[in-house]
């Protein structure tokens, strides 16, 4: 007798199975997903309808893309191997399931024309590409910041602990590669700009000449994100300043782009990146694969076979498995902070191989319907939950751009709705470009006849990446009251937190309750580990003082409803299982029209819990008496507890673990002060708390 299969995630980098049992699939072919064993073996899919096999399949991988079109309607499938099985889960396809046609690599390898430029545009796209003015006076104040930047310094981080850091390094970084070369390179083909046509050749020859394999590598010891950037901006580059190189330079741009393009292969293949895809960092790694293939073929940079199988991996990942992080409801498990820019990497591959073949990766459902997430999370406002660096935008010296300029753009275009595509037209002529320029001059393809997104509703649920959000008018932030809320089956590893069931509330873009805490200088500082990333940094529950789980897996939560009716929105969660204590915890969201909302917790433990019920503020909220009042912007908040007991008020202006403890005075930060507030109630098994928040405008 076959063992069997458990489907349960043991680490957070897993996938999740998929489709869950009974769900509802929304492309054709779906891919299957599941857990795989531990040991590498060979399984055995099958697919089933009215108990006749209609497909089946072996493959080595953890999931398993159909070749047939499946029609509407309603299967089972099985996953095997020789010693275990999986019992059949069901799945039915909706009616309205977008097809995703998928091709091999050798027929969009074949279709690549020999012309130049043929990466982000050909040549005739040219005339309508320059027709959008303010994007191109935009583009042509980047490349003046360009001429003003010269040339980068090689990083010396590894060898001289008095030249710049590393982390400083990057980020300098950034402004020469992804946007100076870039800005450089389009002014040339689509201006004929010839100063920026000198300086970008410059720039690129002095990129290339520095060493792949040392502190600029993706896989060495000193940091990756120089080497992103070299992957991701490189084959662009080449594409660009093609007919202003020689032979030589070619051949030399081109070796570079191979050492990347490798660099890429094999840190995907360090941690079996189709086993594990829940790394940050590797899910833009097929697309300069895939780029690398796209702008090489013909150059004889490497064997065809090579550009075939880097193609072919990209195809596969973007066809199959791909995004971990986002689900088919439009959401990004990260936060919206990483979403801007994790949804843009790969925009240049997905657009070129629809341009040359017809493949249409964004029609999958999670595209057509990013724009949703974007209008309820990304809104212009002074902090954007949940998540590493919800207190960033685009404009911050910090990271300038990782929060993207226009998060809409494509989106918006291809899938709409019209509020998006406003959003989207607002924000496409800034100032200058900063850290995506691969996107803006892309050509407008083809919209599909329907949407998946839908038309735009004050209230949004996101189940699959756990995210709700409530807003009194969502077309016009400087007019909305919003309300957003977390519970995701997503834990507290990578850049999430231990922040099930909490939530934020703005007015007019002004963060009345708000996350709490920073990175420090960086990603992992104590301050980062010990307080931002903890439930204690967030307005969720601790019971006896104790926290969700950090950095693991385990703590998960779950959207349970959500409904909008007569004008008062509600939304629910379940953060049971969340903490390492028998608790189980359910919240309530309620919010009116105009902005009244009320938190009711509904907490029952096996034993005696006391409940600590904390709050934070960019500004300091006044006491009065067992309530709270804010005046931030010309908005008056008031917290007033109605039910369960909250006491002991406490108000204070200190992290439990400070901003820079533990870091060199050299690298100290100073970053805008923050305010915390705590509730306690008495030990009991049981408790029901209701909390008020009114919002009133002053002005």
């Amino acid at each position: 007798m076959k063992a069997a299969m458990e489907q349960v995630r043991t680490n957070p980098m897993q996938a999740f199975p998929a489709p869950a049992n009974g769900g509802i699939v929304e492309e054709t072919p779906p891919c299957l997903s599941w857990i795989p064993l531990d040991d590498e073996c060979e399984y055995t899919v099958k697919i089933y309808r009215s108990g006749e096999i209609v497909c089946e399949g072996s493959t080595k991988k953890n999931y398993f893309v159909p070749k047939e079109f499946l029609a509407p309607g309603t299967y089972t499938w099985t996953v095997e191997t020789e010693n275990a099985v999986r019992e059949p889960w069901s799945f039915s396809i909706a009616e309205h399931a977008v097809t995703i046609l998928r091709k091999s690599a050798e027929e969009v390898f074949a279709a690549i024309p020999d012309v130049r430029p043929r990466h982000l545009f050909f040549r005739e796209d040219i005339p309508e590409l320059i027709t959008r003015t303010g994007e191109i006076e935009a583009l042509k104040r980047t490349v003046e910041a360009a001429r003003h930047d010269g040339m980068p310094q090689p990083p010396r981080y590894h060898m001289d602990e008095s030249a710049l850091p590393y982390r400083e390094y990057f980020g300098r970084y950034r402004d020469f590669c992804d946007r100076d070369l870039i800005a450089c390179g389009l002014a040339w083909q689509l201006l004929g700009d010839k100063q920026a046509a000198k300086h970008g050749k410059e720039l690129l020859l002095t990129i290339c000449s520095w060493n792949p394999e040392g502190p600029c590598s993706i896989t060495g010891k000193w940091g990756d994100e120089v080497g992103l950037s070299n992957a991701r901006c490189l084959p662009a580059a080449l594409d660009l300043f093609w007919d202003l190189l020689d032979g030589k330079q070619r051949e030399f741009v081109a070796k570079a782009v191979v050492s990347y393009a490798l660099q890429c292969e094999a840190r995907l293949g360090v941690f079996d990146y189709c086993r594990n895809p829940g790394d940050s960092h590797a899910g833009r790694l097929p697309a300069y694969l895939g780029e690398a293939a796209m702008v090489l073929k013909g150059t004889n940079a490497v064997p065809e076979e090579t550009l075939l199988r880097w193609l072919g991996y990209a195809l596969e990942i973007y066809g199959g498995i791909f995004p971990h992080f986002g689900g088919t409801d439009g959401g990004w498990a990260e936060g919206v902070f990483y979403a801007t820019s994790y949804t843009r990497w790969y925009l240049p591959f997905f657009t070129a191989v629809e341009r040359y073949s017809g493949v249409n990766y964004l029609s999958r459902p999670f595209y057509q319907r990013l724009c949703q997430y974007y209008l309820h999370f990304a809104a212009d406002a002074e902090v954007h939950p949940f998540g590493d660096g919800y207190w960033c935008h685009s404009e911050d010296a910090e990271w300038p751009g990782f929060f993207a300029q226009n998060p809409c753009r494509i989106y918006a275009q291809r899938f709409g709705p019209k509020e998006a595509v406003s959003r989207a037209e607002k924000a496409a002529s800034p100032e200058v470009f900063l850290l995506h320029l691969l996107d803006v001059f892309l050509p407008r393809l083809p919209a599909p006849e329907t949407s998946l997104a839908g038309p735009a509703e004050n209230l949004r649920a996101f189940p699959d990446t756990g995210f709700v959000s409530m807003h009194t008018n969502v077309a016009d932030t400087e007019n909305d009251t919003w309300c957003l809320m977390r519970a995701s089956r997503f834990g507290s590893d990578s850049h999430r937190h231990a922040d099930q069931g909490s939530f934020a509330l703005l007015d007019r873009g002004t963060a009345l309750i708000t996350p709490s805490g920073y990175f420090g200088r960086q990603y992992g500082t104590k301050h980062h580990f010990r307080w931002l990333k903890t439930t204690q940094a967030h307005n969720a529950l601790l019971f006896n003082g104790i926290g969700q789980y950090e950095n693991s897996h385990l703590a998960a939560a779950k959207l349970t409803d959500w409904k909008d009716e007569k004008g008062i929105m509600t939304a629910s969660a379940d953060m049971t299982g969340a903490y390492p204590l028998p608790v189980k915890w359910l919240r309530e969201l309620s919010m009116t029209k105009d902005g009244l909302l009320t938190v009711t917790d509904t907490v029952d433990a096996d034993i005696p819990v006391t409940v600590s019920y904390p709050l934070h503020f960019l500004s300091l909220p006044e006491a009065q008496e067992n309530s709270l009042k804010l005046l931030r912007n010309g908005t008056e908040l008031t917290v007033t507890p109605l039910e369960g007991g909250l006491s002991a008020l406490e108000i204070t202006d200190k992290f439990a673990v400070d901003l820079n403890e533990g870091e060199p005075e050299a690298y100290h930060v100073t970053m805008p002060q923050q305010y915390h507030a705590m509730w306690k109630t008495a030990a009991d098994t049981h408790h029901r708390i209701v909390v008020e928040y009114r919002v009133r405008r002053l002005k």
